[in-house]
């Protein structure tokens, strides 16, 4: 399977399965790049919620759902699923109350864990060879007096800028 991302697959027929596996796959790109990204991005991403819950999640989502999809269509070698599984584990590892201080948002830029995190992220990418892709975003926000009620981030891969 041809995995394009600068291709929005989102915009396209996801009933075909082309489409939505490498929708999936363009997630999971996303999500590297999160998890890549400095603490100060990493928030600026993320936007409202636990930005540490968030990432993890996302990487639970479009890696760990959808790794069969990926094996399958051939979009990831055995070095690729070794790498994605050992941070799938690392961040298990952390989950539910077992690592308090991990999942605490204020620690982001200054926790080892996730300083390991962005490295491995950043060390996926490369072996993906997509470490010339860079997110981009748009975020919607609606409030009531001080409530937020709507928040919707629509985010794209763009090539990185030089």
């Amino acid at each position: 399977m041809k995995f394009d991302p600068l291709v929005d697959y989102g915009l396209l027929d996801l009933n075909l399965e082309h489409n939505l596996v490498c929708w999936k796959f363009g997630e999971l790109i996303k999500t590297l790049i999160t998890l890549s990204s400095n603490a100060e991005r990493q928030k600026e991403i993320i936007g409202a919620g636990v930005v540490t819950d968030e990432m993890a999640e996302d990487f639970h989502n479009y890696f760990t759902s959808s790794v069969a999809e990926y094996i399958d269509n051939k979009l990831l070698d055995e070095v690729a699923i070794k790498k994605l599984s050992m941070l799938d584990n690392f961040l298990d590892e952390r989950s539910d109350s077992k690592d308090p201080k991990f999942w605490d948002d204020t620690l982001l830029s200054v926790n080892s864990d996730w300083q390991f995190v962005r490295r491995e992220a950043k060390e996926i990418l490369k072996l993906l060879k997509f470490d010339y892709i860079d997110l981009d975003f748009e975020r919607t926000e609606k409030y009531e007096g001080p409530k937020l009620i709507l928040h919707k981030t629509r985010t794209r891969l763009i090539k990185k800028l030089i």
